[in-house]
């Protein structure tokens, strides 16, 4: 990376582009999500296996990546440390959790062709080792150390001298706080816990990791002396010493790190309390409909949709058989997959695989056959029988 003379000082304001490695970078990774996306949507329907509002997310974060790397802030940041560290800020502190609510991973996937989706829906059954592997590191506080060990790793001062030295190990800097943020707040958004716990689990971590960076921070803005002398031409250049620059960094670092934590949790609590609320809704309405049946009397129990389906039996086929490893399924703890569509409220769809009207009938024909239904569909034939495809589909009608 080049510093500038102090002649150009000022210069950099009408810079835009930013590096093209950067630059060819985000556009493969909107085409990839723009594909996966217009492939889900002609196959499924609109907003129906990745939503309006997810693409939304993905877009404001995409923005963020964009300022970082291709405004003015990314041309600055080879002069000051204060514009670097901002750089550092939108890609590890704000494009992250709006990447995530984008569900990324599941339109990757849906932009795959659809033999190769068949057979990554296969490989990601049978590792046993890289789905424990993969249910460890998104543990919330698992995912925080990961993402805590690449921020002080690339603001030790040798580390940061050699991202400014080498665009490779720069490259790396960048996607190493992107990346492990993003696995942070999969982790808090997308994990394996129940969303109240989820919730809960991510205001610690949000916490923590707002006492470590603000800790850095500090750090920065009290030293008597410069970390990065390395930027003292760039900052001389703006009127500053190489110590002002660094602790104007750390006061970014410090304080609006801070402040962009402390909205995080704001909205963590809100969206937890949300969640209370709808649950304290279904247990007034459970212990009414419960009262009810005490006055009227014993009631039969709710038939299966489909005859001789079992729906308890059916919760146990899907957990067994690791439907999880592919979709969200509500009632089965594991199952948090994000390979095919969520199967929560499936019951309520008019239609099933985007073209079949949502009956008992046509669901059993879909459970026991997909492949038969939609060539093009990356769900395997399982090869069930008859009674436990019933239950399945007893069970799958539950969920509404």
């Amino acid at each position: 990376m080049t510093l500038l003379h102090p002649s150009t000082a000022g210069a950099e304001w009408a810079r835009w582009g930013g590096d093209p490695t950067s630059l060819a970078t985000l556009a493969v990774v909107l085409a990839g999500y723009a594909t996966g996306v217009r492939a889900a949507w002609r196959h499924a329907g609109r907003g129906s296996v990745i939503g309006v509002a997810e693409t939304r997310w993905f877009a404001f974060g995409v923005l963020a990546l964009a300022v970082a790397l291709c405004s003015p802030i990314d041309a600055l940041s080879d002069e000051l440390f204060v514009a670097h560290m901002t750089q550092h800020l939108l890609l590890a502190t704000v494009a992250p959790p709006f990447l995530v609510l984008g569900a990324p991973v599941l339109a990757l996937v849906w932009a795959l062709p659809p033999h190769r989706r068949r057979q990554l829906a296969r490989a990601t059954r049978r590792p046993f080792v890289l789905r424990r592997a993969w249910w460890f590191v998104t543990r919330p506080a698992v995912a925080a150390l990961v993402h805590a060990a690449a921020v002080w790793l690339w603001h030790a001062p040798r580390a940061y001298d050699w991202a400014l030295r080498s665009r490779p190990a720069h490259l790396a800097e960048h996607l190493s706080f992107v990346g492990t943020a993003c696995l942070m707040w999969y982790a808090i958004l997308r994990g394996h816990a129940p969303a109240r716990a989820r919730c809960a689990a991510g205001i610690l971590v949000l916490f923590a990791t707002m006492l470590h960076t603000g800790a850095l921070g500090a750090l920065m803005t009290v030293s008597s002396r410069p970390w990065y002398p390395r930027q003292g031409t760039g900052a001389a250049a703006w009127g500053l010493t190489a110590l002002e620059d660094q602790q104007l960094a750390g006061l970014v670092m410090w304080v609006v790190g801070g402040l962009l934590d402390v909205v995080a949790m704001s909205v963590l609590f809100l969206h937890g309390l949300s969640l209370v609320g709808r649950r304290a809704r279904v247990v007034v309405r459970a212990a009414a409909v419960a009262g009810t049946a005490l006055i009227a009397g014993c009631r039969p129990a709710t038939p299966s949709a489909i005859a001789g389906g079992d729906a308890e039996r059916g919760r146990v086929s899907v957990a067994g058989m690791g439907c999880g490893s592919c979709h969200t399924i509500a009632g089965v703890r594991t199952a948090h997959g994000l390979v095919g569509p969520p199967l929560t409220g499936v019951a309520s769809r008019s239609l099933l695989a985007g073209r079949l009207p949502n009956t008992p009938d046509n669901m059993l024909r879909w459970i026991v056959d997909p492949p038969a239904v939609d060539s093009a569909t990356a769900m395997p034939n399982l090869h069930l029988d008859d009674q436990t495809a019933r239950d399945i589909v007893a069970y799958l009608y539950t969920l509404k």
